[in-house]
């Protein structure tokens, strides 16, 4: 009997927490904070041009020191090479290239439109699937992704979470990759 063979889309998480690239870096580290994520797609009118990690706010807020400083945009701390596949992309793949290259996260694209995002914590999650011979459901969701307000206070910031990519039937743009 022949393994199944198992696609990234099929593991990603849709609808991944954007910003726009000229938000304060401090303003950028507060909501990925606030929403229990570790990578925020980087947009310039609504086209995908980086990728802003939880690493890059750390190591951009050590190189500056400890205070706040609301002038340090995104564009200064943000990764402009982000690693893409398709939907259809078969995991081993992409599991292979993020080992490889040490990568976080995958943007997953359908015709040159973000969908989702693979990260280390789906891999986690088909580890489980593979180990169990069946889906399992996610034990960690972003919070930008589910009613939380009776849970914690809303977070405002200049860019709304619903301003993000991966919604299909668009415009063009939206979601479109430089």
């Amino acid at each position: 009997m022949n393994a199944p063979t198992w696609t990234v889309s099929q593991f990603m998480t849709l609808q991944p927490c954007t910003v726009d690239i000229d938000l304060s870096l401090d303003d950028a580290g507060d909501r990925m904070q606030a929403n229990n994520i570790r990578h925020l797609l980087v947009t310039k009118s609504s086209r995908l041009v980086g990728l802003l990690s939880t690493r890059d706010v750390s190591v951009s807020r050590s190189i500056l020191g400890t205070r706040k400083d609301k002038k340090t945009k995104i564009a200064d701390a943000m990764s402009q090479e982000v690693y893409t596949c398709a939907v259809d992309t078969p995991l081993e793949e992409v599991a292979t290239q993020m080992e490889e290259h040490r990568y976080g996260c995958a943007v997953v694209l359908d015709d040159d439109f973000v969908v989702g995002i693979f990260t280390t914590t789906d891999a986690m999650r088909a580890v489980r699937t593979l180990i169990r011979g069946e889906a399992v459901e996610p034990r960690t969701i972003p919070t930008h992704l589910v009613d939380v307000s009776a849970e914690r206070e809303r977070v405002e910031h200049h860019v709304r979470l619903a301003e993000r990519l991966g919604s299909y039937g668009n415009d063009g743009t939206i979601g479109s990759v430089v």
